[in-house]
């Protein structure tokens, strides 16, 4: 039979171990918490992230469209000022305005300089345009 003393001390070696499991179990819990406390405040933050990035999409989005809807306006009002003066310029007209003019890539240059976006989109006529209206 083992000795009391021996019995004693493992039983105190027990205590001693079930207090330190105890504790560590609190220390996992409590990390735990932290954890989902930075996880929920991590998806908060990326749900207004979110609502900020689609506003920004729908501004962007509804500028294009007035800012289409202003370009097609504009030929409209030269279409319609060309015919009341007399008609719309013959091709050969245009062709030598367009000679006589800057290049595309002249226009695009600019376009890059005054900061007009969607410039690397436009045909020659379009940055023109958008040249004259900035």
């Amino acid at each position: 039979m083992p000795n009391k003393k021996a019995i004693k001390a493992a039983e105190k070696a027990l205590a001693e171990a079930k207090s330190a499991v105890s504790d560590a179990r609190q220390a996992v819990k409590k990390l735990d918490r932290k954890t989902r406390r930075k996880a929920d405040d991590l998806r908060v933050e990326l749900k207004r992230a979110a609502k900020s990035a689609s506003k920004s999409i729908e501004r962007d989005v509804r500028t294009a469209t007035k800012r289409r809807a202003a370009q097609a306006e504009q030929i409209t009002v030269r279409r319609l000022s060309a015919r009341a003066e007399g008609g719309a310029p013959a091709r050969d007209e245009v062709a030598a305005d367009a000679s006589t003019g800057p290049t595309y890539r002249e226009l695009r240059e600019q376009a890059k300089v005054r900061g007009i976006r969607g410039y690397s989109r436009m045909d020659k006529a379009t940055l023109a345009a958008a040249l004259t209206t900035s």
